[in-house]
């Protein structure tokens, strides 16, 4: 991950705007910052990854958890092309398909589907709630778990770039998986974990100097890594 130093304050803005709110109001907070935020979900993450790559340059840092021993897999993606690739791929927002003797009307599922289903104690009924928003034709009441998942599987099917996931091994007991990515979340993660090291670094050298954190964003790396090492040497 690099920072552009034009960027750096603007990272430590994202971060304020964001920090202290829930996953979905923090969500909301970062798609503002480029206008109103859009609905479907695979334009969200579109729009996300372009707010990542605005800011940061290089590839993007991934992690996950092995599901089988727990190991901890590490990964790089390019960002710029998965955002190109997401781009590309035009979502289906109404489709009608035969299902089980039936007609089935199905849209993609929104942000908002899933706040209202989320609100489901459990996540079958999660399942079950964000199905029912999303399709016509079908009474589910009547269906078990597989028949709502497959229908489930058909709605992520008309957004293709709502779901992001990489197939992992892993390196220490050489389990396969599909590892999904919450992109928000992820870009989060990587703001804060930048706007956490320029505030640490902005109060070191404001401590020793007397810099204001602009005079300290307006340094070059190499420069304030200088000052900084000058700084602990003292």
């Amino acid at each position: 991950m690099q920072l552009e130093n034009q960027s750096e304050s603007e990272v430590l803005d994202l971060w304020e705007q964001g920090v202290g709110l829930d996953r979905w109001r923090r969500e909301e907070a970062l798609l503002a910052v480029s206008g109103t935020p859009p609905r479907g979900l695979g334009a969200r993450n579109v729009a996300l990854l372009g707010l990542r790559n605005a800011h940061f340059h290089g590839a993007w840092p991934m992690r996950s958890t092995c599901p089988q021993c727990g190991a901890e897999a590490e990964f790089r993606v390019d960002s710029a092309e998965l955002a190109a690739k997401l781009a590309s791929a035009d979502p289906d927002e109404r489709q009608e398909f035969d299902w089980r003797g039936l007609t089935i009307i199905a849209r993609a599922p929104t942000v908002d589907d899933l706040h209202i289903a989320a609100k489901a104690a459990h996540p079958l009924k999660v399942a079950r709630a964000l199905v029912a928003l999303c399709i016509e034709g079908a009474g589910l009441a009547d269906y078990d778990d597989d028949a709502i998942y497959d229908l489930g599987d058909r709605l992520e099917a008309l957004d293709p770039a709502a779901t992001l996931q990489f197939n992992l091994t892993c390196p220490d007991c050489a389990h396969a998986w599909p590892a999904l990515v919450d992109v928000a979340d992820a870009v989060w993660r990587e703001v804060r974990g930048a706007a956490e090291r320029l505030l640490l670094e902005v109060d070191a050298l404001a401590r020793a100097y007397g810099w204001t954190e602009e005079q300290v964003l307006a340094l070059s790396p190499t420069r304030r890594a200088a000052y900084l090492q000058l700084a602990e040497a003292q």
